[in-house]
């Protein structure tokens, strides 16, 4: 999650994905559903939970949006060039609607409205992402004029090819960065239930999911009755089957010692932690409303890395925010040398609606902007590239997630992907060691060890 930014709220609200389900049962029509996903991880756990439902209920997924009976398309609008992807992707489902069941969710569905139906009128649905958990009950009304719905089971549907998985623990944000939209899109912060968490995970582990990421738009800031985030980690490192825990994202202000504790001595929780920066200067911090300054978060990477051995951090940046001049700017480039950031998610400020910034003149101009962010990009290639190189003829512990077609096989447990050489006979949610002979700044070469 790697452009999503989040809070702690001063009371806590849960929510709970359990409940009454629904089918959908379409008697001798089997529908076929395609469904595209934007924007980070949040996202993705969204669009894992649509599939398994319309699964569940007897619906086949296609990778050919022309054999799809229902379309769904899941949007991001954390930047304008996510939303206006988005937007086109949309548009050009108008020449193939010829009955075709078009549902738009996420943030941008959230942030429109059914406004969007008016702008895209073969859009026949609109789910914001403040009433994802409506989706069953919506997409059942939807096709209801040639199906009949009646409850089903609940719980996670199987799929015999994942080894990992993405589970929701929050939604929301209280936090309110001045350049976020999130707030308004994804409403308060709420928590889900330890319980019914943990139930979750032990489904999967039994589905033979190996590896989960905890998600939310502030994890540290998770809360359950007398259950902070760092007890979380330890109730889910307690479960059979598991091997791996990530968790993202994280806010400065909110990551704490005993979360660096666990993180430190719970040997399934991997030693990658994504702790987005946005800015070096302090300046600029401040009117992002990010709420620590550069001297704090240096003191927390200092601490990291005094307790965590082996730990990859990696980070968010913005460029071009209002009012960012060459100084601020190159504050952020020394903030990244020195805190030697294992990669950099970069990206260009992009005005936002709602957002208590978007009152500012945008003034950095785009080429400006461009600009930067070149430079930032290629400060933090040279960076990692230098930091996989410390790997050579390592041994590392890689979990396979796949054995197919795509370019590796799987990732450290610093999160970086390998490509495995020699062809060895390897499976799917194994965990074997590697030794890595090969390195680019995006992918490391290995043999089985």
């Amino acid at each position: 999650m790697t452009e999503i930014k989040n809070n702690k709220g001063t009371r806590t609200t849960q929510f709970s994905r359990q409940g009454k389900s629904e089918k959908l049962n379409a008697g001798a029509k089997v529908f076929r559903f395609y469904l595209k996903t934007f924007g980070c991880q949040m996202n993705v756990a969204d669009s894992d939970m649509f599939a398994e439902y319309l699964q569940k209920c007897g619906c086949l997924p296609t990778e050919n949006i022309n054999d799809a009976e229902i379309i769904i398309i899941n949007t991001c609008t954390v930047r304008q060039h996510a939303e206006d992807k988005a937007f086109s992707f949309i548009g050009e489902l108008k020449k193939i609607k010829d009955g075709k069941k078009i549902v738009v969710t996420g943030c941008v569905a959230e942030l429109y409205g059914e406004q969007l139906r008016k702008m895209f009128p073969q859009v026949d649905l609109v789910i914001g992402a403040k009433n994802i958990e409506r989706f069953p009950e919506l997409i059942g009304e939807l096709v209801d004029s040639y199906s009949k719905i009646r409850p089903v089971k609940t719980g996670r549907y199987k799929n015999e090819q994942r080894v990992t998985a993405f589970v929701t623990i929050t939604r929301g944000c209280d936090n309110f960065c001045s350049y976020c939209v999130v707030p308004y899109v994804r409403g308060q912060e709420k928590h889900r239930p330890i319980k019914e968490i943990i139930d979750e995970i032990k489904q999967l582990a039994e589905q033979g999911i190996k590896e989960v990421t905890l998600l939310g738009q502030n994890v540290n800031s998770y809360k359950c009755d007398d259950t902070d985030f760092a007890d979380l980690l330890e109730e889910v490192h307690k479960i059979d089957g598991l091997k791996r825990i990530r968790f993202l994202t994280n806010h400065p202000k909110d990551m704490n010692d005993k979360i660096i504790d666990m993180v430190a001595n719970l040997e399934k929780v991997c030693e990658h932690i994504h702790l987005p920066l946005q800015s070096g200067s302090d300046k600029i911090l401040e009117m992002m409303n990010r709420k620590y300054t550069r001297k704090d978060y240096l003191n927390l990477v200092e601490k990291i890395y005094k307790k965590i051995q082996g730990i990859a951090l990696t980070t968010d940046l913005m460029v071009g925010f209002p009012t960012e001049t060459e100084k601020d700017f190159r504050e952020t480039l020394n903030m990244v040398k020195e805190v030697n950031f294992d990669s950099c998610f970069c990206f260009k400020y992009s005005v936002r609606k709602k957002t208590s910034v978007s009152k500012l003149p945008d003034d950095i101009g785009l080429e400006t902007k461009k600009e930067r962010l070149q430079v930032l990009l290629e400060l933090s290639k040279e960076i990692t590239l230098a930091n996989n190189g410390k790997l050579l003829n390592t041994i590392q512990e890689l979990l396979i997630e796949n054995t197919g077609d795509s370019p590796y096989n799987g990732r450290t447990r610093t999160n970086k992907k390998v490509l495995i050489e020699g062809n060895p006979v390897i499976s799917s949610g194994q965990i074997i060691n590697v030794k890595i002979n090969k390195i680019s700044s995006s992918l490391l070469n290995g043999v089985r060890s």
